[in-house]
């Protein structure tokens, strides 16, 4: 088979940069630009076309330029003047240009057939797909599929998807969100309205102490790195706590290592000694904006020093010297990944940082604030256009009130010819009108709804089981209980896969028919915009038309949606008019001011915004003053310029300032106010006083073509010289005596000025308290600390941690390490491009277990030798990594790997040519069975594992490359 990229496909032409060329003066140390000119882009010969781009891996929104001759890549250049990246790359952001031309992606449409690969026309494929899923949903209902989304698609093509569900008349939709950073969501969402980053990645270089938990930016997110070493530059310090000694830790200050999973207790230590110790608490922020800290605080003082330690396995003094360092900070911030979110207890994990940075009052301000790194390039976009089960695009949930906005917005969008209304909705798509308000299936746990005869699963809270699941750019080994998910796979009628790369979803299942392939075009060969991980939005311009006889997401979606029979309300011409629909729907975090000109004009601008603020740096009468680089959300008009810090009250609304959200209204439950108390901010002269959110503000529509123009709730709001009751006796159907109380004019973010909750009382855990893992080597401690009990009708399903931890109790007898899991720097969520594109697969060509030198020689191995690692769940044959990095009760997966399973090869499941460069088990075969009780995240940062030498002949045969990667690398195979 050919090496070479196939261009047997109409060719036109890509979309072309620039502008005139930039004038540009010196005034007072900095460059500005007259309004009207962008920067010139093009290379020096003028040969090559350069074209800008939003890197394809991370969250942090690298910007890069491709390279394009005759509608080729022919490389990459930097992109030097992007305000995040200022033209860095890690190894995988240099990397684009090989995946777009990898001989080994996908070419064409393929399905099972009697065990072989067989080749498909477009329309041959469509068409069964469309069929298979009108007979699925005809046979047993809409429900009895699981539409699995991606965070690597673009907010267009990933609103599509979730709009595509719910047309067809399901919630069972969902997307990797789910299992890295639900928990953040819901965590930060119950403490101050927003479930998102406060600052950005430029900002953390201002913090005077930033705590890194659960977080190896080293490898993560390597660019990043630049602003925590400019924080370190600058003065401050940089502390890591975590289970294993990462590249991170060995570049910060202070490193702490604590037992996995016990988070709470850790923190709730450094709160103790900062409020009952060291007396160090801002009382004054707290009670000015926090609800019931009085509750957070008598659980706190449980948690005193020496409970601490015996929980965490930290030294008292260590314990101390942490919280003294955030103390003698001026501004701190606490920083985190899927090493926080994983975990039974992932919401209050992230409830229990935000309350210590409430407790120092470092929230919403400069260096300051709660910062959840996202690992996918759009896993921020996808989630605020919500691919999940429990919400509607905007978080607008699933009751009539949210279904009516939708269907409104729907009817109302210039973009697309269709109408409909919530009542025709339900009574032509949804089995009824409860499955339609119902939280539906989830990404962790959708393969139990595929499984009626397996012990564990419980009821199932729908009709009928899973019968079609459409794996869209998804990576099943990312997935825990890995082996149930391959029985569920086996065991539904249809499955389908899309992806640029075969995945597992094509390669995994055992079985000889009723999988389709499709060839989705790469990141670089479509166009949209995607969200980084700080809110900002930029456009990934279109570099060349899809390689190969593949088809871009945007494609196969309005595709199928007219094949499946509601193609009206898929009719987009062009990918800016979803974009405008996004704009007209999504008013509850401020998605409106993004329209597709203004992010252009952003990406073609790039040189005039600040890598300290992300702020354009112009002249007062430049189009772009004031604004800020992506226009972070919430962003509420096409006027406004964006929100780079969250809950910054000593800013002007109008210019970016925000409040605590007021979304849980005006009063708590004990009856103590949920609003703020009053204060005088530099911007203006006089009280502003605390108000609940502007009634309408998300639901009242502009003028279709005009989506980013400010409605009345949202002009009110803003304005100088109008109230919350003006705006209620200005919108239709509001109360308006509901408001009558709040008649004090004043500018406010629309969606007011309440308090952050210290105390959250429709969680589980009111207030963040530590609790035992499931699977835990402290069986001293489960009773005492006991995980979460029987949760029934749990997103269809039933969760019982307890059950399972009790289960479990004596496990530690048998498996004596912990096991945790993580990155590489070189590989990219389940691997399937990584480990498939020469430059990084040649740079990681080993999936291997971290073990302690004194466990190494326990078994009698060395790095590049085989061992099994053993759990409960399965078994996964893997090469040792001797390493001081994990310490002698621990060991460490990377989870990026495929191709094995239980150590036998499945590489010949995969299409011709297209089998990965480098294969590995899958660390997710192995993980725990326990679940947060929030959101349904999987736990798989804390499974207990046993160690064992592998025979010889148990060890697989290698592909040669990764042999020869491996030999390269000083791996040897043994």
């Amino acid at each position: 088979m050919s090496t070479k990229p196939s261009l047997d496909i109409e060719r036109r032409g890509v979309l072309k940069l620039g502008g005139a060329a930039a004038l540009a003066g010196l005034v007072g140390g900095r460059t500005l630009v007259e309004p009207g000119t962008a920067q010139e882009d093009a290379d020096e010969d003028g040969e090559t076309e350069l074209v800008k781009t939003i890197c394809s891996h991370c969250a942090v929104g690298c910007g890069l330029k491709m390279e394009v001759e005759n509608d080729t890549v022919v490389g990459q250049q930097a992109w030097k003047d992007h305000p995040i990246n200022q033209g860095g790359l890690c190894s995988k952001g240099a990397s684009q240009a090989q995946t777009v031309n990898s001989p080994r992606r996908l070419k064409e449409p393929v399905k099972k057939e009697d065990g072989e690969w067989v080749p498909l026309s477009w329309d041959e494929a469509m068409d069964e797909i469309a069929d298979e899923l009108l007979r699925v949903r005809e046979e047993y209902g809409p429900d009895s599929t699981m539409w699995m989304g991606s965070a690597k698609i673009s907010n267009e093509e990933a609103y599509l998807f979730r709009k595509l569900a719910a047309f067809y008349g399901t919630n069972n939709v969902d997307h990797q969100a789910r299992i890295c950073h639900s928990t953040t969501v819901a965590g930060l969402a119950n403490t101050w309205g927003f479930g998102a980053m406060t600052q950005s990645v430029n900002d953390v270089q201002h913090a005077d102490a930033n705590l890194i938990i659960g977080h190896n930016p080293a490898e993560a997110h390597p660019v990043m790195m630049r602003y925590i070493q400019k924080a370190r530059q600058n003065g401050g310090d940089v502390i890591v706590a975590e289970p294993r000694f990462t590249k991170t830790a060995a570049h910060a200050d202070d490193y702490v290592r604590f037992r996995p999973g016990t988070d709470i207790a850790f923190i709730n230590g450094l709160l103790h000694h900062i409020v009952f110790n060291l007396e160090a608490h801002d009382e004054e922020f707290l009670e000015d904006r926090v609800y019931d800290w009085e509750s957070a605080k008598a659980n706190i003082e449980e948690y005193d020093l020496e409970t601490v330690s015996d929980i965490t396995w930290v030294d008292e003094e260590d314990l101390k010297d942490v919280a003294e360092t955030l103390v003698e900070s001026d501004v701190s911030t606490v920083e985190w990944s899927m090493g926080s979110t994983q975990h039974t207890t992932g919401t209050q994990n992230i409830r229990s940082y935000a309350i210590l940075n409430l407790a120092l009052g470092d929230t919403g301000q400069v260096g300051g604030g709660n910062n959840p790194v996202r690992g996918h390039d759009n896993v921020q976009g996808a989630t605020d256009v919500c691919v999940l089960s429990h919400h509607l695009p905007g978080y607008y949930g699933l009751d009539d009130g949210a279904w009516d906005h939708w269907t409104n917005v729907w009817s109302e969008t210039p973009s697309t010819s269709g109408t409909i209304t919530r009542e025709e909705l339900l009574e032509d798509h949804f089995h009824n009108k409860e499955m339609m308000n119902k939280e539906g299936l989830t990404d962790s746990r959708w393969f139990e709804g595929a499984l009626e005869d397996d012990e564990r699963r419980g009821d199932l809270y729908q009709p009928n089981p899973v019968k079609a699941v459409m794996v869209w750019g998804h990576s099943l080994n990312s997935i825990s209980e890995m082996k149930r998910l391959k029985r569920a796979l086996e065991n539904v009628d249809l499955v389908v896969g899309v992806d640029p790369f075969p995945g597992l979803a094509g390669t995994l299942a055992d079985r000889e028919d009723g999988i389709i392939l499709l060839p989705a075009a790469t990141r670089q060969e479509g166009s949209g915009s995607v969200t980084a991980t700080n809110r900002s939005v930029q456009w990934r311009y279109q570099a060349v038309t899809p390689r190969h006889n593949s088809r871009t997401d945007f494609d196969m979606l309005t595709d199928l949606a007219e094949r499946l029979g509601f193609g009206e309300h898929f009719d987009y011409d062009e990918v800016e008019e979803v974009t405008n629909e996004i704009n007209l729907g999504i008013r509850s975090i401020g998605l409106i001011g993004q329209t597709p000109e203004r992010i252009k004009a952003h990406m073609e601008n790039s040189h005039v915004f600040s890598s300290e603020t992300l702020r354009a740096e112009v002249r007062d009468d430049h189009e772009l003053a004031g604004e800020y680089f992506g226009l972070p959300w919430p962003c509420w008009h096409e006027d406004h310029p964006g929100t780079p810090i969250l809950y910054r009250d000593s800013v002007h609304p109008a210019e970016g300032g925000l409040d605590f959200r007021a979304r849980w209204g005006t009063e708590a439950p004990d009856g103590e106010t949920l609003l703020r108390n009053s204060y005088e901010p530099d911007w203006w002269d006089g009280e502003i006083e605390g108000v609940p959110q502007y009634p309408g503000y998300a639901t009242e529509l502009p003028d279709g073509s005009t989506p980013a123009a400010p409605t009345t709730p949202i002009e009110y709001a803003l304005s100088e010289d109008h109230s919350v009751y003006d705006a209620a006796q200005a919108v239709d159907g509001v109360n308006a005596a509901d408001f009558a109380a709040y008649d004090n004019e004043q500018p406010d973010p629309p969606t007011g000025r309440g308090r952050a909750r210290a105390r959250a009382w429709n969680l589980p855990d009111e207030v963040p308290k530590h609790r035992e893992p499931v699977e835990t080597p402290r069986k001293d401690l489960i009773d005492e600390y006991p995980n979460y009990e029987l949760q029934e009708d749990f997103y269809r399903l039933d969760l019982d941690n307890r059950g399972a931890q009790v289960e479990r109790r004596d496990l530690v007898d048998e498996f004596e390490f912990v096991l945790t899991t993580g990155r590489q720097v070189e590989h990219q969520g389940g691997g399937a491009t990584t480990r498939n594109t020469m430059g990084t697969a040649n740079r990681a060509p080993m999936m291997y277990a971290e073990i302690h030198p004194n466990v190494a020689n326990e078994l009698n191995v060395d790095t590049g030798e085989w061992i099994w690692v053993k759990t409960d769940p399965g078994r996964m044959l893997v090469q040792a990594r001797v390493t001081e990095r994990v310490n002698d009760e621990e060991v460490f997966l990377p989870f990026h790997w495929g191709g094995l399973f239980e150590g036998e090869s499945y590489v010949d499941d995969y299409p011709e040519g297209t089998e990965p460069l480098v294969i590995g088990d899958s660390a997710n075969i192995g993980t725990s069975v326990g679940y947060d009780v929030v959101t349904n995240m999987q736990a798989t940062k804390v499974t207990l594992c046993g160690l064992e030498r592998a025979s010889a002949d148990e060890i697989p045969e290698l592909p040669e490359k990764q042999q020869a990667y491996q030999t390269q690398r000083g791996f040897e195979k043994r």
